[in-house]
This record gives structure tokens, sequence and C-alpha cells, in this order.
């Protein structure tokens, strides 16, 4: 389960990366609306992607820490 998660988060770190690489990469000037929802798609699907293994990881680090 625990790797599940950690491939989880590193698919997001991906598209994290491709979201800024297109944010930044891209031509400012010819950027629509679509593109704009797009890029911050991608961003927030990055960050939302990311969140689980850190909570995930605390909460490995309690228990074995507490003895259980």
């Amino acid at each position: 389960m625990i790797r599940a998660f950690f491939y989880l988060h590193l698919a997001g770190l991906l598209v994290l990366l491709a979201g800024l690489v297109w944010y930044f990469g891209g031509d400012a000037d010819g950027r629509t609306t679509g593109t704009m929802v797009a890029i911050s798609s991608l961003l927030g699907l990055g960050l939302m992607m990311i969140s689980p293994w850190p909570v995930v990881k605390a909460i490995q680090w309690m228990m074995k820490s507490s003895g259980r």
C-alpha cells in the first residue's frame, strides 16, 4: 500500500513539473484562457497527487515510534 502512494507521489511530481515547464517555457503572449486552465489543472492535479505521501510517512513514523 505504501508503494502505491510512493508511485502516486512520483507521478504527481512529473505532472507538476510538466505544468511548470509549460507555464515558464511557453510564450506568455500566446496564452489563451484554455491554455491557462490546462496549466492550472496540471499544477493542481500534481499537487493533489503529491500530498498523501508525506501524511502516510508521518503516520508510519508515529506508529513506529509508539511501538505498534
